[in-house]
């Protein structure tokens, strides 16, 4: 099994089941994982407006909405709902697919979750939902946020937000956004081809360098987690700088002169990985996430 994990909602899944969709933000979103058939994992969250909502109710609701689209196909449906331990509903239905599923309310993160695990009655992995359900978390309980997929996993201080990504099979970046502070998390495949006839510090100037506006950089050969690596610093400077952090302390908050980044090669998985922050003096935010990642 393997983690993945979205906005801070982690699930347990088959480790050759990959993520292929995500939505929305930490309110309202979306994700997908797809098994090597048919099957798939469907997870959506949304706040909670109101009341405490009765999960039986939007069980019926959820299930009501599949029915009248078996309805349309001339399917026969049948569903059951079962109320579980923790405040929590399980349900099942049988159509043209099968379904297995759950929602949760969480009063802390003040969201419902509704995810379902699918198949075909060829395929049918009924046998596999309840570990998948069973492993569902949304949020940690020491001020940080869980992210994973791909293999990637690692974890961000609440308070950043999701910019932007990129996904694709032999790269993935990450960018997240705390006010002016910003926080990129990459990893790029096929890190002997990558690297051939160069070092680590040649092809990260050539490669995520050009990304990096604003700052002096200084660079160091540096071990990163055991590994052969690069450490990167930088200082924003300039009398247009100076005027922006001045304007900035007026906030309340320091303005972040400073960046941290580190990238380094780990042989065992033929990966290199990367990881930058702009920051005010003596925050850690880099060697915060570096030290969540598990590289192999």
């Amino acid at each position: 099994m393997a983690t993945v994990g979205w906005q801070g909602i982690t699930l347990k899944v088959p480790a050759d089941w990959s993520l292929v969709g995500v939505s929305g933000d930490a309110k309202k979103g979306y994700l997908r994982v797809d098994g090597t058939i048919g099957s798939a994992l469907e997870v959506r969250w949304s706040p909670v407006l109101g009341k405490a909502p009765e999960l039986v109710v939007k069980a019926r609701e959820f299930l009501a909405t599949l029915e009248k689209s078996s309805r349309k196909s001339r399917t026969k449906f049948s569903s059951k709902i079962r109320e579980e331990d923790g405040g929590s509903v399980g349900f099942t239905w049988r159509g043209e697919r099968l379904g297995q599923g759950r929602l949760i309310h969480c009063e802390r993160c003040d969201r419902v979750l509704i995810a379902q695990v699918i198949s075909s009655p060829e395929e049918n992995v009924s046998h596999l939902a309840p570990a998948i359900l069973g492993s569902i978390a949304d949020h940690r309980d020491d001020g940080r946020v869980n992210w994973a997929l791909y293999g990637l996993d690692f974890t961000v201080p609440e308070g950043y937000r999701i910019e932007k990504h990129s996904l694709m099979s032999g790269f993935l970046s990450l960018t997240f956004k705390n006010g002016l502070r910003s926080l990129v998390v990459e990893r790029w495949g096929l890190a002997e081809t990558l690297l051939e006839g160069c070092s680590i510090d040649e092809w990260y100037r050539k490669d995520a360098v050009p990304d990096i506006k604003g700052y002096r950089l200084v660079f160091t050969d540096n071990e990163v987690m055991g590994h052969d690596g690069l450490k990167v610093e930088g200082r924003r400077g300039g009398v247009k700088q100076a005027v922006r952090a001045a304007a900035y302390s007026l906030t309340l908050h320091e303005y972040p002169s400073f960046l941290t980044g580190y990238a380094w090669l780990c042989k065992d998985s033929n990966r290199l990985l990367g990881v930058r922050a702009t920051h005010a003096a003596g925050e850690q935010i880099a060697e915060e996430v570096r030290d969540s990642i598990r590289c192999h």
